[in-house]
């Protein structure tokens, strides 16, 4: 029997999260990772900021100290296992199943001014 670890909504996992890379070296960040909680348990959702095509993630787990879970991207049917877990506030440690451990960063959350409500 597993047991299952509820979480907070602000849990330190929560947030949305890009590889971490010095400006100069970095190729175009192909994967954002957003977690979120909802009703105690983890939700992620992935995209491909370049093209806007989502992830399809499931088998989602968490033991307590690292979430995981698989991620699918449809047009390639590339499919990898991804673990990650808290560093400090603004970073996780993230594994693929192809890659060695690296760190992602937390990414500034998106301001959106709305225009003045006419009417």
């Amino acid at each position: 029997m597993s047991y299952v670890y509820p979480v907070a909504p602000d849990h330190p996992l929560c947030g949305t999260w890009a590889a971490l890379c010095p400006e100069e070296a970095c190729e175009p960040v192909h994967t954002e990772f957003t977690i979120s909680v909802v009703d105690g348990q983890f939700r992620v959702v992935g995209v491909d900021p370049e093209d806007g095509e989502a992830f399809m993630i499931y088998d989602i787990g968490y033991d307590g100290e690292s979430i995981h879970f698989v991620s699918l991207m449809p047009s390639s049917s590339r499919t990898c296992r991804v673990w990650m877990r808290p560093v400090d506030r603004d970073k996780v440690e993230a594994r693929w199943t192809f890659t060695e451990r690296e760190l992602w960063v937390r990414k500034s959350p998106t301001v959106r001014v709305l225009p003045p409500n006419e009417g």
